[in-house]
């Protein structure tokens, strides 16, 4: 079938996810590719039948990112919203899975496995974020099929350096919930001086509202100054990115990271613990990330180091952070439209 490619984003705008999809779209048309958008605003958890039959249906193909928190209140609620969907769509599906399951995901592992082992058999291709994702995939998932990794893009915009100020700050990016790092990073400032503050870039997730209590309690008692700033938008992020002293990426569970990716898009080279993931990134892109061991009193000598010399945390102008947007959109054009065929 020729025609246009589609791209079906489905849920809140604000979701990092949901943004990523429309990243991908906006990448696409930069670089003059055939593509339409439609956007379901979600979230499908308080209604998972939603009908998306006749939506873009000139198109060849239709792809769809995909987490199973978006879908349904339960890995099994959103298994069927997205295979519905499919099959509503009546035309080859293909789908950019995100956050895949791993051990760390506890009891809701299985779950979590069969959800996307369902929706990965049902697509017409599969693609990941990183080589740690593949292999996540292929020893928990489905060894059987074939994903397509494709790294999540930085963006090109960059941030003059503010001129420095007497407020010291260390700074952790994105949604506040449990294992993003917040409350980690915050321990891990134990000894320093009780004037540098702690800054959490963005809100809770929806049902974490109570990580910014337990946060501004635990900086309390440390006598530290604390801030969760709530949502922003892109041009706040990027220059509050570019306020903080000392940008950290602690997430305990990562496979792949648009926080990180945020970071470096504004300029930043965070402090990231060893691991496969954030060693492909290294490897992939040099110099835009401060690599540490994977444990908090590793953190705390990072920060203790950076706090010392902030220069250390901005990527020196010679790194070029890979891949850009154009390197995604030439990707996904190619595996789209050899999977629409």
């Amino acid at each position: 079938m020729t025609g246009p490619i589609g791209h079906l984003a489905v849920g809140p705008r604000s979701h990092g996810v949901v943004r990523y999809a429309h990243s991908v779209f906006d990448a696409a048309i930069a670089e003059g590719a055939d593509h339409r958008l439609h956007h379901l605003d979600g979230p499908f958890v308080d209604d998972p039948t939603t009908d998306v039959g006749g939506v873009l249906d000139d198109c060849a193909l239709v792809h769809l990112h995909v987490t199973d928190r978006l879908f349904g209140r339960t890995p099994a609620e959103a298994r069927g919203t997205v295979l519905s969907m499919i099959e509503d769509l009546s035309r080859p599906v293909s789908v950019t899975l995100h956050d895949l399951p791993q051990p760390s995901d506890g009891q809701a592992m299985p779950a979590r496995v069969e959800f996307y082992r369902s929706v990965a058999r049902a697509a017409s291709g599969v693609i990941v974020s990183s080589r740690h994702e593949a292999k996540l995939f292929a020893d928990f998932i489905d060894r059987d099929i074939v994903v397509e990794v494709v790294p999540l893009m930085f963006d090109d915009v960059r941030v003059e350096k503010p001129v420095p100020t007497a407020r010291l700050t260390v700074g952790v990016l994105g949604f506040l919930y449990p294992g993003k790092g917040h409350a980690e990073t915050l321990e891990a400032m134990s000894g320093l001086d009780p004037s540098v503050g702690f800054v959490a870039l963005g809100r809770p997730s929806p049902g974490h509202q109570h990580i910014t209590d337990e946060l501004e309690a635990m900086a309390a008692d440390m006598g530290r100054p604390c801030e969760i700033t709530g949502f922003l938008s892109d041009d706040e992020l990027r220059r509050r990115a570019a306020e903080i002293t000392v940008p950290v990426a602690y997430h305990r569970h990562m496979s792949a990271s648009g926080s990180i990716n945020s970071w470096i898009s504004a300029g930043r080279r965070p402090l990231v613990p060893r691991t496969a993931y954030t060693e492909e990134i290294a490897t992939r892109s040099p110099g835009v990330v401060a690599l540490h061991a994977d444990d908090t009193n590793s953190l705390r000598v990072a920060i203790h180091r950076a706090l010392a010399d902030p220069g250390s945390t901005w990527i020196d102008s010679s790194a070029k952070p890979m891949p850009t947007p154009a390197d995604v959109a030439t990707t996904y054009e190619r595996l789209l439209r050899r999977w629409s065929a």
